[in-house]
């Protein structure tokens, strides 16, 4: 997820009330940050605010300015793609109240190869780990690109990918959380396979969750893909079996990333993975995915529509 000083909150931020007012003792809140052309930030609060001593690289950026909901800030210098840099600025309402920020804002990339996901292990074994695959579907880099177990803030693990130069149907594959040794990048005729190792402490969930990929996470990111899915006897959580498995269908539904139900995951296991129905589409809905026949994953070359029967 996103990285913050000292904290692993959105944004790092220091409340001071204005003890001689009554009516108003709420220091404003930060809702939400974006980056634009990588040297403007854009800052949307709960209510209207002066921004004040906003500094980066010990810089000033921004002194003082009106009041609004939704601030502009120039940066002294463009953030290069892929680099990280944090802001620091205070933000005062009109009662006085002040809260202090630190944000780290990433370089967004401007010529990222278009990703989607098109397999999903999430029943692994030591001998079948946990894997997503990912292929391109034009030309690019994969620089800024992160993939999580679910929506900014409620993910378990954040992989941010590497800087790498795709070509259209080259394909990552990436472990998820085993990886005894990386196999080689894998060259297929005149495309390529590249594996990756994620390094997360915690495997993806079996029954009850979802695989993100961003193109970036400032704010709260930039979806290019998801998979979500769900046990069709899933009764907490609306019948989404967890919170953070609830949130992320209800926030991408809403962003209009996702439609319709979840993928039923019943029949996946270690041997039978989820896949995308080749040639590949993106309606966003799990009608683009099927349960491969067992040991019929083709992780690192393209999906072959071997479809588990019952």
């Amino acid at each position: 997820m996103i990285a913050l000083l000292l904290t692993s909150c959105p944004a790092e931020s220091y409340g001071y009330v204005n003890l001689f007012l009554e009516r108003d003792r709420k220091a404003p809140r930060l809702l939400d940050y974006d980056l634009k052309e990588n040297r403007i930030c854009i800052l949307t609060f709960d209510e209207t605010v002066s921004i004040t001593d906003a500094r980066m690289d010990g810089c000033t950026v921004y002194r003082s300015g009106s009041m609004t909901r939704m601030a502009m800030l120039t940066l002294s210098r463009e953030i290069q793609p892929g680099k990280a840099e944090t802001l620091f600025f205070s933000a005062e309402d009109k009662a006085g109240n002040t809260s202090r920020f630190a944000l780290k804002l990433v370089g967004i990339n401007l010529t990222q190869a278009p990703l989607i996901i098109t397999e999903v292990s999430m029943k692994g074994t030591s001998q079948a780990p946990d894997r997503i695959e990912l292929t391109a579907t034009g030309s690019g880099s994969t620089g800024g690109y992160a993939v999580l177990d679910g929506i900014i803030g409620y993910e378990n693990h954040a992989f941010h990918l590497p800087d790498i130069m795709m070509n259209k149907n080259d394909i990552i594959v990436i472990y998820w959380d085993k990886c005894d040794a990386l196999p080689p990048t894998l060259i297929r005729d005149m495309e390529k396979t590249y594996y990756l190792f994620a390094e997360s402490d915690e495997t993806l969930i079996g029954t009850n969750g979802g695989v993100i990929l961003y193109s970036h996470t400032n704010g709260k990111g930039k979806v290019e893909d998801a998979f979500l899915y769900n046990t069709s006897d899933a009764t907490n959580n609306n019948g989404y079996g967890n919170e953070a498995s609830e949130e992320s269908v209800k926030y991408l539904s809403s962003i209009g990333e996702w439609s319709g139900e979840t993928f039923r995951s019943d029949y996946v296991t270690s041997s039978r993975v989820a896949a995308r129905y080749y040639p590949y589409q993106d309606t966003d809905s799990a009608s683009d995915f099927y349960v491969t026949a067992p040991r019929m994953s083709t992780f690192g070359y393209p999906n072959t529509n071997v479809i588990y029967e019952p």
